[in-house]
């Protein structure tokens, strides 16, 4: 039915009083009206509203620029990170290769790196050994000239001595003496030195034997080893680079057995009988479907009864033999049933157990939504016809879903049934004798108030529409299996949907109701027969040894405004509840359509990076093994040095020793000299024996000084020795390796300038976007400022007086914005008229300035605000429909269906602006005509206590204004 919603006439007045004193006075004043009850605001001048204006919008428009500029920065942070990344990444992959190759360079050239380490080896020992004898030599130089002085300090002395004693026979027998004992004590010194010289030669000669043995034995373990080391790679570089066999797993697609609907059900004497057709003609594309309107005929499809011999071909591929091979999309076209090759689980005589319901819910659900989605691809014309005035048109539905919510539903449902003995051919109405409360009307709206009530609040101003509506058919089975019923389930849906598109002027019922796309959820529910019910003629129950069922089909939906997008948003939010047939349809999907793990092998062969990191570890001993070579050479030379020189320092020592003998016996034959010619009386040559010493002394003492800086230079030249050959060897390992840490360090220094370049950028960007920013915060200032100081220039005149504020006349004449009407003063007579009749004369737009504590508000058109509350009832056989051929109803199954606005009303009230629970609203603006209005005494009224303050001059009254419009809305 279609209803309209009634006509709301509002209207409101507008009354206003000026108190007119000595002087010209201006005034302004508005009024905010609502339904139910009005307020006066107190005013502000227009530039004080303007100075709002611009404020709220220099807050706005900053914040919206402060947020581009955030959103720029952080994108330009988010580009440098990035890059940052990206650059660090190919840097670290360029070292990484520079590493790698200068590792494979090295392996390279290994051998002529140990050769060039054992040839720095041999010249430092060499150069070490020349330096070592050029300071011996200078060495002896210094004990030669020593001698050489000495002697020649012994002869002056003697010379002394004869010339002191010539005559003397005994001087010259002591001289005699002495003489003796030098000569004695420089042979004793010579043999002495030789004898070192001698050991030291020979110690030396043996440590250079026992060291070249010992360096040929490490060089022949060292090629041993290194020869082992590079057959071990040898053999683990081919082992890894054989293709070898690796375990694999294959995915392997398992497609079980899935019946197939009978598009060909030849009934020859049937059709002929009654012209049936088995397909919908006149359409593009032939829906081939049984003609089910037809008693008779609808007892075939129920399963395997005595009159099924009807169905002459029982095709083998339409025939499923357990649950899981049952179709799970709905096309067109019935199935059938041979008990013989049914291997799906018993039914009880008490019915079905609870897991069976929720088989037969799965399966009904799918095939529901099977129906929905297939008429919505390839038969599109019925479905638009259905949803044409719901905002569906062309819009493909929402899959149902069936949850624990709707689960309840149908249960309550079938409890109500139960209760009221409501038998298979009758709807859960009032008319099938329940009370309201027990319908599937009161069930749904009772299980859904809450959701109700919150999508009308969050859509307020748009008509939320309750699509709720039931399907019902019957259920039963000849052989009581579940799969017996589930056949009969899906034929009987079969002909309550697919059949009822063939009706001849409109489509079935059923297939409306479940058409329509603003339904969500169906609670499927399965209420059990009695024998009273089944006996009842007409029941379309064929044999009663078994359990019969009415099967309930009760969808619930909400259509937002016929807004297709609202309504789907609000479909998918998650207020459904919870799926409570999941596990079920993945049980039968899985046994039609698996994947199966197959186990299996395949030949891989080893690319270059397998078999560099199968080796590595080999690579790394080989490596090893040769630095090891090397390492136990060095130790060898390094020991060989320090025995060399061991044996020097015993040589020095000897020699030292040798020479502090010769000295001590030098020392005692002068003694024993000057004390034999003290003895004999002969003149005192201590003093000339003491210069001679003094001077010799002083040679020594140089010689040591120049000893010790000849030992230092030796030893400096030794170092730079090492030092120069060792920076020959690591030239030549530089040449042979070069060094890759320039390179290195070029990269890195590249990523720095990368990193550096995006902070800059970055930077900038931050100190335009901050320059920017303060731009335009400037200019708002600027405007603000002019605001102010006009409103500053205008309070300069006003005076407050009480709760008012009067403005006084200016010595400069202002002009008249517009917006307020000057008012001149009354004369006497007409202050008394007024004071006598308590009327005053009307002066156009008066206005009172009030003090500024509220924001200013504008005069403008009044907004209202209109209830348009209405039941919409859709019946499910008025929807038009292509043309088909002509056929009759199912005598066993009915329908019922409505679509109405949620919380309808019967009266039409205007709603307050609080936010209680409302019927159906939406708002209209509509613009307002100012139109003469009568005045009322009551508008009249002034108060006088506000005006003892000042002389009464005068007062206004203004017309009352009438506001009034009307809407009318119609929905199907």
């Amino acid at each position: 039915m279609r209803n309209s919603n009634t006509n709301n006439w509002r209207s409101t007045a507008l009354i206003a009083g000026a108190i007119l004193t000595a002087g010209v006075v201006t005034t302004t004043s508005t009024t905010d009206v609502h339904a139910d009850n009005s307020q006066n605001n107190a005013q502000v001048s227009n530039d004080q509203v303007t100075y709002n204006q611009v404020r709220a919008t220099a807050d706005q428009q900053l914040a919206q620029l402060q947020s581009a500029n955030d959103s720029k920065e952080a994108q330009q942070a988010t580009a440098n990170e990035q890059s940052n990344a990206a650059d660090l990444a190919q840097t670290n992959a360029q070292i990484d290769q520079l590493k790698a190759s200068h590792a494979a360079l090295e392996q390279e050239q290994a051998g002529a790196i140990a050769q060039a380490q054992a040839s720095t080896a041999a010249s430092i020992e060499a150069q070490t050994s020349a330096a070592n004898a050029e300071y011996q030599q200078q060495i002896n130089a210094q004990q030669q000239n020593e001698a050489t002085q000495r002697a020649a300090n012994d002869q002056q002395y003697a010379q002394a001595v004869s010339q002191a004693a010539e005559n003397q026979q005994a001087v010259a027998d002591i001289n005699a003496q002495y003489q003796q004992a030098l000569s004695d004590a420089a042979n004793t010194q010579t043999s002495q030195a030789q004898a070192a010289a001698n050991n030291y030669n020979s110690a030396v000669a043996k440590e250079n034997d026992t060291y070249q043995g010992k360096l040929s034995a490490q060089k022949a373990t060292n090629a041993e080893n290194i020869k082992n080391a590079e057959a071990s790679l040898a053999s683990v570089t081919a082992n890894a680079n054989k293709p070898y066999e690796v375990a694999t797993t294959n995915d392997v697609a398992v497609t079980g057995r899935v019946a197939k609907p009978q598009t060909d059900v030849k009934v020859p004497a049937y059709v002929t009988k009654y012209g049936i057709h088995l397909e919908v003609r006149g359409y593009n594309g032939a829906i081939p479907v049984s003609d089910y309107t037809y008693p008779e005929f609808a007892n075939t499809y129920y399963g395997e009864y005595p009159d099924s011999a009807v169905i002459t071909n029982k095709a083998a591929e339409s025939t499923p033999h357990d649950i899981s091979e049952m179709p799970l999309d709905f096309q067109p076209g019935l199935l059938s049933y041979d008990a013989k090759n049914d291997h799906s689980e018993k039914v009880s005589a008490d019915g079905l157990t609870a897991d069976q319901v929720q088989v037969l819910r799965a399966l009904a659900l799918s095939w529901e939504n099977g129906f929905r989605n297939n008429v919505f691809k390839n038969y599109r014309e019925f479905y638009n016809v259905v949803n044409k005035n719901d905002g569906f048109v062309n819009v493909a539905p929402v899959d149902l879903v069936s949850t624990d919510f709707t689960d309840n539903i149908a249960n309550q449902v079938v409890a109500n049934r139960t209760k009221y003995n409501v038998d298979n051919n009758s709807h859960t109405v009032i008319s099938s004798g329940m009370p309201t409360e027990a319908t599937y009307t009161s069930v749904i709206n009772d299980a859904t108030k809450n959701l109700k009530k919150n999508l009308t609040s969050e859509f307020n101003g748009k008509i939320v529409y309750t699509d709720v509506n039931e399907n019902l058919t019957t259920m039963q089975a000849g052989t009581p299996t579940l799969l017996n019923y589930a056949i009969n389930l899906y034929n009987s849906m079969q002909g309550m949907y697919y059949g009822e598109l063939v009706n001849p002027t409109h489509i079935g019922g059923h297939a409306v109701n479940l058409l329509r796309a603003g339904v969500r959820t169906v609670g499927i529910g399965f209420q059990k027969l009695t024998d009273e019910m089944t006996a009842k003629n007409g029941s379309g129950v064929s044999d009663r040894k078994n359990p019969s069922y009415a099967v309930t089909f009760d969808h619930v939906g909400f259509n937002i405004d016929h807004d297709a997008n609202l309504t789907k948003e609000v479909q998918n939010r998650n207020v459904w509840g919870t799926s409570t047939v999941d596990a079920q349809l993945n049980t039968i999907k899985t046994a039609q359509y698996h994947v199966n793990k197959v186990p299996g092998t395949k030949t891989v062969t080893p690319t270059a990076t397998d078999v560099q990191k199968a080796t590595a570890s080999e690579q790394q001993k080989l490596a090893d093994v040769k630095a090891q070579a090397q390492q136990s050479l060095d130790a060898l030379a390094s020991a060989h040095q320090a025995n060399l020189n061991r044996l020097e320092q015993q040589y020095n020592d000897a020699k030292a020793q040798v020479k502090a003998n010769y000295d001590a016996a030098v020392t005692k034959a002068a003694s024993v000299r000057d004390a034999a010619l003290k003895a004999t009386g002969a003149v005192d040559l201590q003093a000339y024996k003491a210069q001679l010493d003094s001077a010799y002394q002083s040679l020594v003492k140089a010689d040591q000084v120049a000893a010790q800086k000849l030992a230092a230079d030796r030893d400096a030249k030794i170092a730079n020795i090492k030092k120069t050959e060792n920076a020959k060897l690591d030239a030549k390992i530089n040449e042979l390796v070069p060094s890759i840490d320039p390179q290195i360090k070029q990269l890195q220094d590249q990523h720095q300038a990368v990193i550096a370049h995006g902070d800059a950028v970055l930077a900038e960007l931050k100190a335009e976007n901050k320059a920017a920013y303060n731009k335009l915060a400037e200019q708002f200032n600027v405007q603000l400022a002019a605001i102010q100081q006009r409103e500053d220039a205008k309070r300069a005149n006003e005076v407050r007086l009480a709760n008012n504020t009067i403005v006084l006349p200016s010595a400069v004449k202002v002009a008249n914005d517009g917006n307020v009407d000057t008012v001149a003063f009354p004369t006497a007579s007409n202050r008394l008229q007024a004071e006598t009749t308590r009327r005053v004369q009307t002066v156009s737009a008066p206005s009172i300035v009030k003090t500024a504590t509220q924001t200013p508000i504008a005069v403008a058109p009044v907004v209202t605000t209109v209830n348009h509350a209405a039941e919409n009832t859709v019946k499910s056989n008025e929807s038009s429909a292509p043309v088909v051929t002509q056929t009759a109803a199912v005598a066993a199954t009915t329908n019922n269906g409505t679509q109405t606005p949620v919380a309808s009303t019967a009266d039409n009230k205007a709603t307050k602006a609080d936010n209680s629970e409302k019927s159906v609203v939406k708002a209209d603006t509509v613009a307002k005509k100012q139109v003469p209005a009568k005045k009322s005494e009551s508008s009249q009224k002034v108060d006088r206590s506000s005006m003892s303050i000042v002389a009464l001059a005068a007062t206004a009254l203004l017309g009352t204004l009438g506001i009034t419009y009307s809407s009318k809305k119609r929905h199907n």
